[in-house]
């Protein structure tokens, strides 16, 4: 009776550790997770966007009050494409060049050249894109028509 006992003591012990070892194989198989090559942007997100230049507190909108330019962003299925247009303020290392942002995971979280930082998410709110950046801010854009 003793030998069966320890026989099937150490029988569902082999078969814990065996199923211990599956379930670990299973969350750190590579195979399993999303590569972010597979990663791709929302069709709501895809299109042609634009955004509004931002003025500072004065109350005349005009070129010398004005904080963040315009921009235009075309989002296709793996990457976005941005770049400042118009008026560029003077002295506040503004340019024209068109910069790239790729979804680097499944969360929105972007990687590559951000109007403000590396660190740049996506998110629709209506019929609105928002982009925001490191520091806490964000640029709403609309669709372009």
């Amino acid at each position: 009776m003793k030998k069966t006992k320890k026989f099937i003591l150490v029988l569902s012990l082999i078969a814990a550790m065996f199923l211990t070892f599956v379930a670990i194989d299973s969350t750190t198989n590579l195979t399993n997770t999303v590569q972010a090559s597979s990663v791709s942007f929302p069709k709501n997100m895809r299109g042609h966007w634009k955004s509004k230049p931002t003025y500072t507190w004065q109350k005349k909108h005009i070129n010398k009050w004005m904080a963040i330019p315009a921009m235009d962003m075309k989002v296709t299925a793996k990457k976005a494409t941005w770049h400042f247009v118009g008026y560029l303020p003077k002295g506040m290392g503004y340019n024209h060049k068109k910069y790239v942002l790729r979804m680097s995971n499944s969360n929105g979280i972007l990687k590559g050249h951000g109007p403000f930082g590396q660190t740049n998410s996506f998110e629709i709110r209506g019929k609105k894109l928002i982009l925001f950046y490191q520091g806490g801010g964000m640029i709403t854009f609309n669709k372009a028509r």
